[in-house]
């Protein structure tokens, strides 16, 4: 998920899923309950923890001091927090807003429809640019006292403070407090997924203070689904970047009191032929329209995707509404920015973007909506719910397709100046089964489903080895870091992926990542979660000799004679996976990335001493141990006869082969745990040498080549680089602790952390990887002026390079010259690109650990 380089051939350009792609990788993919609640007074312990922090909902104003990459090509990241436990999975901005929902995991679907801008000033654009009717959200219908007439606020507008935070430092549980001064009106949003459902409770206390104009009012949650079960092997793009492919309809139940959206699977998906009778001809009166939409609801339907959402009592009002935002130019427009930056060659832009982009596939002035209308014969209308909320009061149209949104709103009953609402979202592949969730949901006290959502975290924390430190912001982030990696692991196939967010898509699992989030899981105490995950690993690495992707200028690999390049080995994996429990499916096209190979063999052996149940040991090791041999056989074969190098494959997330330190020392960490596990796993002596052998070659290889004898002495990259400086310390220890070499090496890293700590680095990230090594070299030599100043970084990191108030790590972060965080310091930086971002969270989680001490079970 980095572009970086080492020795090879081709230009490094960053694509639409966060990696390196040259103009043909593009062009080949194009063508394949109510009542007061008295815990949530202003003067409450946490409502005084929310507001010691800077507001959460701001525009920058100015631009920051260096553009984000992979933001220029995928969009903004508009991810403040991230809520889920392995089903259903849901991402808010700062401002409240639902972003990203995922069913059913954090690696696939996104069921909603939200594009934000990949414009050069998308970051101080509303939304991040994404249009006004996407994302779901929450405003307030009121009449001022003495006036009959009915106005509205969204609470994402302006004129709403906003103060993000989760409900505590061991809780998943959002709380969004929004506060407008003129109407008298304090909002608490409370934000949380079921941990045993696919549910999203959303959950709202509403103050009126003595001074407020507001006579009364309704809350209205408004959402613009798009239920999809796209998913294209290579290219993650198809379930939000492509939305304007994605949903089908929703309807109002009746008798449910509820919104049904919905898309068939298979051929249906885009089929409306149920629907055609309805949308041609719908009934005259509104009785009959609601009868005969009530008579398609409770019909068969066939299994998909099915999003129930209904208030906790029965809304007094709803629309389902035809969304005729100007979709289809917004996401051309974002293509059009996408294509030129991935190098696609002036005569072929035509052919690329009439594959990529709306307006260049759809005719219809009125874009995908206006053809399905046409193609269809629809004459029934309904205002879309976003616009028809702005006057205070909803039409009630039952139905809507193609592109369709959706707003309820009930009645709010102030009792000592508070009232409350409560809106659920429920997914299922059935019509069935996502209403017996909705129905379970409601029939729950929403007091008690947040206070066993928040015990449900409090327990998995409970064992937590955490950093051993007085200072509580470290020990808030450290546990934070660990909810993330919960989130983000996939509990039907045990996959982690990388992030939970489409914008960049990274709902895929690395094993580059996997393997060092594993070490943090170890540490941490979560041996199940890491043996869940390797035995995914274990699965979805290859067996015999594969052929590249297409996008690769090698032969044909013919299986019965593999020959390097052309075959790639056995024993290795793909750039990424889908976090699929059946099938392999890679999300990204780069096919062999050899340190991926190497980290993992190093964690399927290395979590093996963390397993003290002989019995859960032996079961573990007889899943793992065959991997174990196949990837080491197949390093300790792909070695380059003319300098003694691993063959030239690919290291890091580049679209060409290299030969670099980052492969180097993968290899060797690779073939030293396998000689390690070799007893544990029964391998033969013959086949153990080989491996041994083969790794004093490639560490004398290494040190030959790649030592720089200047001082600070240090081993160096290759080419432009690859970024494994760190890695010669740790994980790989090509230079011993004791060697003067490693305290030479680690002083040779300290500059790549110093320049982000003095504040003079525009755009940075991945530095973490440099204070894991200098800390656990530190801590092992006792070199306790070294130790204090990890200590001092990772402070520094923790304070200035995360959400400042839900403490995520971005996968990188840019210099804004503006005090953005409220300490009253500036330049800030701005964390950016795929938050929460699980490997750069962990990581630092890691440092935390090693400078600071472990303490826990």
């Amino acid at each position: 998920m980095r572009c970086r380089g080492a020795i090879g051939t081709g230009r490094c350009i960053r694509s639409l899923f966060g990696i390196s792609i040259p103009w043909v990788v593009a062009f080949s993919l194009a063508l394949v309950g109510s009542g007061c609640d008295d815990s949530s007074s202003g003067d409450s312990p946490e409502a005084e923890h929310m507001r010691s922090r800077p507001p959460s909902c701001r525009l920058l104003t100015v631009q920051p001091d260096a553009t984000e990459p992979i933001e220029q090509l995928t969009g903004g990241c508009n991810v403040n927090a991230a809520l889920g436990s392995g089903g259903l999975t849901a991402g808010f901005s700062g401002c409240g807003e639902l972003v990203v929902l995922k069913w059913p995991g954090p690696s696939y679907y996104d069921q909603l429809n939200y594009l934000s801008s990949n414009a050069q000033d998308a970051r101080l654009q509303p939304r991040l640019g994404a249009l006004e009717s996407q994302g779901a959200f929450a405003g307030i219908s009121y009449r001022l006292e003495g006036k009959p007439a009915w106005h509205h606020t969204w609470l994402r507008n302006e004129g709403w403070e906003h103060r993000q935070r989760y409900s505590r430092e061991d809780s998943n549980v959002l709380i969004h407090e929004t506060t407008n001064g003129v109407l008298g009106l304090r909002v608490e949003a409370r934000y949380f997924v079921l941990p045993d459902r696919d549910v999203l409770v959303n959950d709202f206390v509403i103050e009126r203070r003595p001074n407020s104009p507001v006579d009364s009012a309704r809350l209205v949650f408004y959402a613009n689904f798009a239920p999809t079960q796209a998913r294209l092997p290579l290219f993650p793009v198809a379930d939000w970047a492509l939305d304007f492919q994605n949903d089908y309809a929703v309807l109002f139940d009746s008798d449910k009191q509820a919104f049904l959206h919905f898309r068939p699977q298979g051929g249906g998906g885009r089929n409306f032929s149920a629907l055609n009778p309805l949308l041609r001809n719908p009934p005259a009166t509104d009785a009959a329209l609601a009868g005969a939409v009530q008579k398609l609801a409770s019909g068969p339907m066939q299994p998909g995707v099915y999003i129930a959402m209904g208030a906790r009592r029965g809304p007094v009002e709803y629309q389902a509404g035809f969304d005729d935002a100007p979709e289809c130019a917004h996401q051309t427009e974002f293509a059009d920015r996408v294509l030129p930056g991935m190098g696609v060659p002036p005569e072929l832009l035509g052919l690329v973007r009439a594959l990529f982009a709306c307006e260049a596939i759809y005719s219809h002035p009125d874009g995908p909506l206006g053809e399905c209308r046409a193609a269809n014969g629809w004459t029934y209308e309904a205002q879309s719910a976003y616009e028809d909320a702005e006057d205070g009061e909803l039409s009630g149209s039952p139905i809507a397709a193609c592109a369709a949104n959706a707003a309820l709103s009930r009645e709010l009953e102030f009792i000592d100046g508070k009232a409350r609402g409560t809106f659920y979202v429920a997914a299922a592949a059935t019509r069935d089964e996502a209403y017996a969730l909705l129905e379970e949901a409601r029939a729950g006290d929403v007091d008690g489903q947040r206070e066993s959502t928040e015990a449900w975290w409090a327990d998995y924390l409970a064992p937590a080895r955490l950093p051993d430190t007085d200072d509580p912001l470290i020990t808030e982030f450290a546990k934070r870091a660990l909810i993330s990696i919960r989130t983000a692991t996939d509990n039907a196939s045990g996959a982690i992926v990388a992030s939970i967010t489409t914008q960049p898509a990274y709902g895929a699992d690395w094993p580059r990542d996997g393997a060092f989030i594993n070490h943090a899981l170890d540490l941490a105490g979560y041996h199940d979660l890491v043996t869940a995950h390797n035995r995914f690993y274990a699965r979805v690495q290859r067996k015999k000799p594969g052929s590249w992707s297409l996008f690769f200028p090698f032969p044909p690999c013919r299986p019965y004679r593999p020959v390097y390049p052309n075959c790639i080995p056995a024993g290795t994996f793909e750039m990424n996976y889908y976090a699929d429990p059946e099938h392999v499916v890679p999300a990204g096209a780069i096919s062999f990335e050899i340190d991926e190979a190497g980290l993992g063999v190093w964690t399927l052996w290395e979590h093996a001493q963390y397993l003290e149940d002989p019995d859960e040991r032996s079961a573990y090791l007889r899943d793992v141990c065959p991997a174990i041999a196949l990837g080491a056989t197949n390093l300790a074969g792909c070695r380059d006869p003319e300098n003694g190098f691993q063959c030239a494959a690919v290291e890091g997330d580049n679209f060409y082969v290299s030969q670099g330190l980052r492969g180097a020392a993968t290899v060797i960490l690779a073939l030293e745990s396998a000689v390690a596990a070799a007893q544990a796993c029964g391998f033969s002596e013959e086949e153990t040498a080989r491996w041994q052998e083969r790794a004093r070659e490639l560490r004398q290889v290494v040190m030959t080549n790649l030592l720089v004898s200047d001082p600070p002495a240090h081993l160096a990259e290759r080419g432009d680089g690859a970024g494994a400086g760190p890695w010669a310390l740790w994980p790989v220890r090509i230079l011993d602790f004791q060697d003067p070499l490693a305290l030479s090496h680690a002083r040779w890293l300290e500059p790549q952390v110093r320049r982000v700590v003095d504040r003079t680095a525009v755009h940075a990230g991945y530095n973490t990887e440099a204070l894991v090594a200098r800390a656990k070299l530190y801590r092992e030599i006792g070199d306790k002026e070294g130790l204090a100043k990890v200590q001092e970084e990772v402070r520094f990191f923790v304070r200035e390079l995360t959400t400042h108030d839900t403490l995520h790590m971005g996968e990188f972060f840019v210099r804004v010259s503006a005090d953005i965080n409220g300490d009253g310091l500036s330049p800030d930086y701005l964390p950016v690109s795929a938050i929460p971002h699980v490997w750069q969270g962990a990581y630092l989680y890691l440092a935390a650990l090693d400078a600071f001490g472990m303490r826990g079970r």
